[in-house]
């Protein structure tokens, strides 16, 4: 289904769209526009492949590789990919919500696969439900990289010259092979062209849509709120990132955040029997895996370097307990996990560290949150003593965790790559009426709710529900927050200013 292909497009009005224009001028809603409305295409929904469930429809629709230059007849265009949860209650049907994840680079498509059963019945009835994998991601023609260069070990914390120098060297190479691999199209998988695929999808679709974004998604959808104040109907953002922030303030606010959920964690974990380190001091066990992890790699005899690593470094530990974090359903697994490595077996741990295994749909959420975050966050290291001073700071204000944060993975593994930082931070502008919904835990271990206060002062026509709970993003989570979300989703009523909720 994804491939990237060149279209000859006819009829297209030339007149001022040879440049690319400021964020947010009409002549974003305008090229938007001229491209559906030429391009002679419709969305024809139609059977899945096998590996879907058979409640889904599939389509595809071609944008083209850069909006700025939609009048070139040599532009290449890309294939985007989506499915369709149709809506139970025809004569009562709202429209389309559109829903993105995450990550950057996750599927919006095995989202809507797997969340069917778990929706609210009115959503359920009343929505098509739409996944729309966004340029390089999963059935839309996704970046491509090789495996085995992906998965080359370096540190991304270096402490000399050396590792310094072999870091850039593998971010140049990575980036070298993925743009062989994947052609012009990764120097073209930044943000803002995500927001004007999915408002050309939204036009060939022909009504107003509604869109649920978590984590990464509040960007996007916050971009496109920038970009297209008048072609939607109700935004959610769960999870919020604010990207006008400083690099150096971005390591510090989600670092800490991290940290403080992983201390949740600890009270968690020592006071209750569904952890295997109840009543022992977690945080000594933490910070005992993670010295010993410091001195030499803990074996993973579990793990063949195919589907997970065979041992498990000091970096390995620190940044995939971020991502054990997210979900309280796998704070067990991570009481599990650290006493197991404890003990010098790191299995769990290593399982839960993704790493590329050559299924071009599944990697390309490792490949593609690697391009497209690039182009987005800013990246300005150039030596070894800039990483250290990022280094430190995350060591005096995270001293847990050492200031590992998928921030500072950004700002690191983007050193070299060969694509231009084409979407860089900026505040948000928003000058629509309709007033968006903002959800945010106080807990978050990678969204911090820091980022959701800055984010609301921009956007400023939103409303901020605050989750006292732990864990990244809510609404899949069920309960009390999810309930305030679908009243706002399904009849545009906002919580009070200030509803805190408890589940």
């Amino acid at each position: 289904m994804a491939r990237l292909t060149q279209l000859a497009i006819a009829g297209i009005a030339t007149a001022g769209l040879g440049r690319a224009a400021p964020l947010g001028r009409p002549n974003d809603s305008y090229a938007v526009q001229q491209w559906v409305d030429h391009s002679g295409q419709s969305i024809t929904w139609g059977a899945c492949p096998d590996t879907f469930p058979d409640t889904l429809t599939c389509a595809t629709f071609h944008v083209p590789l850069d909006w700025s230059h939609i009048h070139s007849h040599a532009n290449e265009t890309v294939e985007l990919g989506m499915v369709r949860l149709e809506a139970q209650d025809k004569e009562n049907r709202i429209g389309y919500l559109f829903i993105n994840p995450g990550g950057p680079g996750g599927q919006a498509t095995s989202t809507v696969a797997a969340i069917g059963d778990r929706l609210d019945p009115e959503i359920r009835a009343r929505f098509d439900v739409i996944g729309l994998d966004p340029r390089g991601v999963g059935i839309s023609t996704p970046v491509q990289c090789d495996p085995a260069v992906f998965n080359k070990r370096v540190k991304f914390m270096p402490k000399t010259e050396e590792e310094y120098e072999a870091l850039v060297q593998y971010n140049e190479d990575l980036g070298a092979n993925c743009l062989e691999k994947t052609g012009p199209l990764l120097n073209f998988v930044d943000t803002i062209s995500a927001v004007k695929d999915h408002e050309a999808v939204r036009l060939a679709l022909g009504e107003k849509a509604t869109f649920l974004g978590l984590s990464y998604g509040t960007q996007l959808f916050s971009q496109y709120a920038s970009l297209f104040p008048n072609s939607f109907r109700a935004i959610v953002l769960d999870g919020n990132l604010q990207r006008s922030q400083s690099e150096s303030s971005n390591l510090v606010i989600e670092g800490t955040s991290y940290e403080a959920t992983l201390k949740q964690f600890f009270n968690w974990c020592t006071s209750t029997d569904d952890c295997a380190l109840q009543g022992k001091d977690v945080a000594a066990v933490f910070e005992s895996v993670r010295d010993k992890a410091s001195a030499a790699p803990i074996s993973a005899p579990g793990c063949d370097d195919v589907s997970c690593r065979s041992d498990v470094t000091l970096e390995d530990v620190i940044f995939t307990t971020q991502g054990f974090l997210i979900a309280q359903r796998n704070w067990p697994v991570l009481g599990q996990a650290l006493l197991e490595a404890d003990s010098g077996n790191a299995t769990t741990l290593s399982q839960f560290n993704q790493i590329a295994v050559g299924d071009a749909y599944e990697d390309s959420y490792l490949y593609a949150g690697t391009a497209i975050g690039c182009q987005d966050w800013a990246h300005a290291s150039k030596s070894l003593a800039d990483v250290e001073e990022k280094e430190n700071l995350g060591a005096v204000f995270s001293p847990l965790t050492l200031g590992a944060s998928q921030s500072y993975k950004l700002q690191t593994q983007c050193i070299g790559w060969p694509a231009p930082l084409s979407n860089p931070p900026a505040p948000i502008v928003y000058k629509g009426k309709i007033e968006l919904l903002m959800v945010n835990s106080l807990y978050d271990p990678s969204t911090s709710y820091t980022w959701a206060l800055g984010l609301q002062s921009e956007i400023k026509n939103a409303v901020l529900l605050t989750r006292n709970g732990s864990g990244h993003t809510s609404y899949f989570l069920g309960g009390e927050t999810t309930n305030v979300t679908n009243n706002y989703l399904l009849h545009l009523e906002l919580p009070a200013p200030g509803t805190i909720t408890k589940s």
